[in-house]
């Protein structure tokens, strides 16, 4: 029996609205657990005893990564808001809970990726408890679905073009903005996350049995061992011009560095200048909202911004990618082994173009392709 049945018996029972029993049965609830909480016994003559029990400690996992430990601290922040509006407890959640949680985060304006992530956590949450022995509701999982995303609903995602690419390789610059171009090309010619291109050891750059240069990654978000063929000669003037000590950047500065380089290099590839449409983050949204700045929308109403804008330290990896298919050299299974993808579903998920490129692309296949980046 749920909280919900338990008012319903009472104000069927007892002629009152359902408002005052929740009020009541809510108010009695919090009594109890803040007397457990003081450490005192609670005992009801002719029902039952209420107490705290010792259970023995349980030891949990201790190698998460620094990415897990984002998402469940991004988690907390969703949770501290929405509990206090929506109290409830493991027998609560059903198919209305998990709308109401659907709601609270689109109303707060995370956009449907975002949403995804949280139903996740919430998801694992939940299983973790079952497990655990904190609540036996077995239903409570299942009943969480993430919802299918379209590309309408996310944040646009880019790449660099083999023009694009070679021409940020070319930039003079001098200081940070040059340590951070090289890490980012770094990323763009592996095929790798942010935290695993951004941590490249020199004891991580080494020779096959047959002399072939590669670099050999652990990666840490999903701890898959990935065999990273060094196939462009701006990689290894990259290594060898920092004496295989690549410098490393924080990912926020990464990001705003990048978009500050590609948005001067926009000067001599006006390409990058293009306008495109997209979906500002939430993050995006409160630094137009402070710095009191106006969006740009096209005649669709959809928000517009130049492409050097859109990128991130994420593009690096998904430059890489999209550059390495269009080659037209590897098979699928080759270039997952390099970026280190489960499933072909999640590694085609990388692969973003336009009908001119799948023109273009087409084109290639017939007679033959013009991309060298790899």
């Amino acid at each position: 029996m749920t909280k919900a049945d338990i008012v319903n018996e009472i104000a069927q029972k007892t002629g009152r609205e359902k408002k005052a029993v929740t009020e009541c049965v809510e108010a009695f609830m919090e009594t109890v657990t803040e007397e457990l909480a003081r450490g005192d016994r609670i005992e009801l003559r002719d029902f039952g005893n209420f107490m705290v029990k010792e259970r023995a400690a349980k030891i949990g996992r201790t190698d998460y990564s620094a990415g897990s430990c984002k998402a469940w601290k991004s988690y907390i922040g969703v949770y501290k808001g929405f509990y206090p509006l929506h109290r409830f407890g493991w027998a609560d959640i059903n198919r209305a809970f998990v709308a109401l949680y659907i709601n609270y985060l689109r109303n707060h304006g995370y956009m449907p990726k975002v949403v995804n992530k949280h139903l996740t956590n919430l998801k694992a949450l939940i299983n973790a408890a079952f497990i655990d022995g904190v609540h036996d509701n077995q239903r409570t999982a299942s009943l969480i679905v993430k919802n299918k995303i379209e590309d309408r609903d996310k944040a646009v995602e880019i790449y660099l073009t083999e023009t694009q690419l070679q021409a940020l390789a070319d930039r003079e610059l001098t200081g940070l903005k040059d340590q951070v171009r090289d890490i980012f090309l770094v990323g763009c010619y592996t095929c790798q996350r942010v935290s695993d291109y951004n941590n490249i050891e020199p004891e991580d750059i080494t020779t096959t049995a047959k002399g072939t240069p590669i670099i050999r990654l652990v990666q840490q978000k999903t701890k898959t061992e990935v065999t990273i063929p060094i196939l462009n000669d701006n990689l290894i003037a990259i290594f060898e011009k920092y004496g295989y000590n690549v410098p490393k950047a924080n990912e926020q500065v990464l990001n705003r560095y990048i978009k500050n380089i590609l948005k001067d290099l926009s000067q001599a590839v006006p390409s990058l200048k293009e306008k495109v449409p997209t979906k500002l983050t939430m993050k995006q949204k409160e630094a137009m909202r402070r710095d009191k700045i106006e969006s740009e929308t096209d005649l669709n109403g959809n928000v517009v911004v130049p492409r050097y804008d859109c990128f991130t330290s994420h593009t690096a990896r998904r430059t890489g990618i999209t550059n390495m298919y269009l080659s037209h050299k590897y098979t699928i299974l080759q270039m997952m082994h390099v970026s280190g993808h489960k499933t072909q579903k999640t590694f085609m998920d990388y692969i973003k173009l336009s009908s001119d490129e799948i023109a273009d692309e087409i084109d290639a296949i017939v007679n033959g392709p013009k991309s060298d980046v790899f």
